[in-house]
């Protein structure tokens, strides 16, 4: 579906400040604008009729009249819009709710006992995530090492041994790099946790632990057709930031009563 707001920034360098002016009336008054003959959108904005048909042509359109069909269509596409809003609180809900009863329990007791505890994102949001899952457990006085870089140094085989936790970020779990380095890993003794979004997938069943998210594919951006949310992936690491507050600190006062 052509875009109205993609060919204005597609032709944005040919409009002037009068140009501009129209189209932000325009953008602010869509579904009034839909309903305007051209003579009533010149008043409307305090210029001429020649003025908006000039502005009309320099968006690459043939005349007002299909200016008019795109704005309308554009309308159109709001209820998706709004939907696609209801969609995404919803899909979040129903996560959040489906990790009040998940039991964290053997992933704490990972975490707790590891020597050192790494992370690993594979892609460009992982690797955000695990930046963002460092900082969390730092408040906790736990030390995560993440990888900044896309490539893992193979260096890290020798490092890492039995004692050790590698969380493993992926969408899929299921790509020939990250299931080499899975593989390596194992062959070390270092205990994996996977962190994906599909729970049927080969990196899942190469990890000691799994935990997932659950997202869907949303429809509002003509240039992003299939978005997918990236927020499941820091709400599963709070929510994992939180069930380990809570286990490390009755495991210290455990210790301490003894």
């Amino acid at each position: 579906m052509i875009d109205l707001n993609a060919i204005v920034l597609k032709y944005y360098s040919k409009l002037n400040e009068t140009d501009l002016l129209i189209w932000e009336y325009i953008a602010r008054h869509k579904k009034e604008v839909s309903s305007l003959t051209i003579t009533e959108l010149a008043e409307a904005t305090n210029v001429s009729r020649t003025t908006i048909s000039r502005f009309v042509r320099k968006l690459g359109l043939t005349g007002y009249s299909e200016f008019k069909v795109l704005l309308n269509m554009s309308n159109e596409t709001l209820p998706q819009s709004r939907e696609a809003f209801h969609e995404a609180c919803d899909c979040l809900s129903n996560y959040i709710n489906k990790q009040r009863d998940k039991d964290f329990g053997k992933v704490c007791q990972l975490i707790f006992d590891a020597k050192r505890v790494f992370v690993y994102g594979t892609g460009d949001v992982q690797q955000s995530v695990a930046k963002q899952f460092k900082r969390l457990f730092l408040s906790v006085e736990e030390v995560v090492y993440d990888f900044a870089g896309t490539t893992f140094d193979p260096a890290m085989y020798n490092i890492l041994d039995s004692n050790d936790l590698i969380f493993i970020i992926s969408l899929s779990g299921n790509t020939d790099k990250v299931l080499s380095i899975a593989r390596q890993l194992k062959m070390t003794g270092t205990k994996i946790i996977s962190l994906t979004e599909f729970k049927n997938n080969p990196l899942a069943e190469l990890s000691d632990e799994n935990l997932y998210i659950d997202t869907t594919k949303l429809s509002f951006l003509a240039t992003h057709p299939n978005y997918k949310m990236t927020m499941p992936y820091y709400l599963l690491v709070e929510l994992l930031f939180i069930q380990y507050a809570m286990y490390k600190n009755n495991r210290l006062v455990l210790s301490e009563s003894k």
